[in-house]
């Protein structure tokens, strides 16, 4: 183990992280997180990592995955080569 900290329960149950820790970590809100517990009552907190999988969202299979780059550029650059091909195609 890395480091060793105090944290808070508020009053909702939730486990108050320090942000710079949260921020070391790549933390934010609705990551799953797994929580183990040995035979002496110790706790080991650690983040869910998830592979890319397929989903069911509201009857549409959907990939559950992280995008490999920016969203928007690829968006962009799609666009933009949709829109030189019609007008190749178009003669303009």
């Amino acid at each position: 183990m890395g480091q060793t900290i105090e944290v808070s329960i508020d009053n909702q149950g939730g486990i108050l992280l320090p942000p710079e820790m949260k921020s070391r970590l790549h933390l934010s809100p609705g990551m799953t997180m797994i929580v183990e517990e040995d035979d002496q009552e110790r706790l080991c907190l650690r983040v869910q990592t998830e592979s890319a999988g397929l989903v069911d969202k509201e009857g549409i299979i959907v990939v559950r995955a992280e995008a490999s780059e920016d969203l928007a550029g690829v968006t962009r650059r799609e666009r933009n080569g949709r829109v030189e091909d019609l007008l190749k195609r178009t003669g303009l």
